[in-house]
């Protein structure tokens, strides 16, 4: 009856995003296919509770399933403004091969739907899972990894809140120090704190760098539709571009994050194995 419960309100806020992100009256032929994918993954979102079973019956595992769902719902969010802005400059676009254009559209909203099902909804079955009673999860390991998480992505939006390359070094340094630091903490665990780090930093991440583009396009850097150099630029068509461009790499970060997680958090938990300690611990000295 709990886990019904807390299906209700997930339906109502994806009814919202599904609202918001309806694209009334638009001609894009991808429409129908983007509206179709929001929907079964509201669905999805709102059953899984009730498939993977209750929280583990611990304070911590209950507040990372109750803050990551609502992040996830703040990622969708994100996505929904992306789609109301960028998406919104095919709405009444004419092609000089509208046919081909028109297929190509049909099929790119096809593999793009099946991969955000899969992509947030793996995301969905990964927070349940982790946080579930059929997992031995240390308490200690989901708080030093949402922690660990949760610096990275501040650290990395510090220096590229609309996604700008320009400073991208600190934070190419930053991120695999929180997840290596999450594997060395965690221990016994340390591949487990890894990927809920890289999940953790993946989905803020995006969830913040994807929304501040969105309400401050004019900070993205442009990219030009048309390569005259006579032709005036920094068009609506050409933000609204530029915006699409950039969110495409946070969004290929929300697969990558959680796998070089889980990589360097094995890395990390290598340095302080018992089996290394114990077996210095318990060499003869010589003699």
């Amino acid at each position: 009856m709990r886990s019904a419960g807390y299906s209700l309100p997930s339906l109502t806020v994806g009814a919202v995003l599904v609202w918001l992100g309806w694209h009334a009256g638009s001609a894009n032929p991808a429409v129908p296919f983007d509206r179709a994918a929001v929907i079964v993954l509201v669905l999805v979102l709102a059953v899984l509770p009730l498939v993977l079973g209750p929280v583990a019956p611990n304070r911590t595992a209950r507040t990372v399933r109750v803050a990551g769902y609502v992040s996830i719902y703040a990622l969708l969010a994100a996505l929904t403004g992306l789609s109301r802005y960028a998406g919104s400059r095919f709405d009444h676009f004419t092609a000089f091969n509208q046919a081909s254009w028109e297929a190509d559209m049909r099929s790119g909203a096809v593999i793009g739907g099946v991969l955000m099902i899969g992509l947030v909804g793996g995301y969905a079955v990964a927070l349940l899972r982790l946080t579930s009673q059929r997992m031995a999860v240390e308490p200690g390991t989901l708080l030093i990894g949402t922690a660990c998480g949760l610096a990275a992505a501040l650290a990395v939006y510090a220096f590229m809140p609309v996604g700008n390359t320009s400073h991208a070094f600190v934070p190419a340094v930053l991120a695999p120090a929180a997840l290596l630091a999450a594997g060395v903490l965690a221990a016994r665990q340390g591949a487990i704190a890894g990927l809920c780090a890289g999940g953790t930093a993946a989905l803020l991440l995006a969830t913040l760098t994807i929304a501040t583009m969105v309400l401050l396009p004019g900070q993205v850097d442009l990219e030009w539709a048309n390569p005259d150099p006579s032709v005036p630029h920094g068009t609506l068509f050409e933000l609204q571009m530029s915006v699409s461009d950039a969110a495409i790499r946070y969004q290929l970060g929300l697969l990558l994050g959680p796998l070089a997680g889980l990589a360097i958090g094995y890395l990390g938990s290598s340095f302080r194995r018992p089996g290394r300690a114990s077996g210095r611990a318990n060499a003869a000295p010589a003699g």
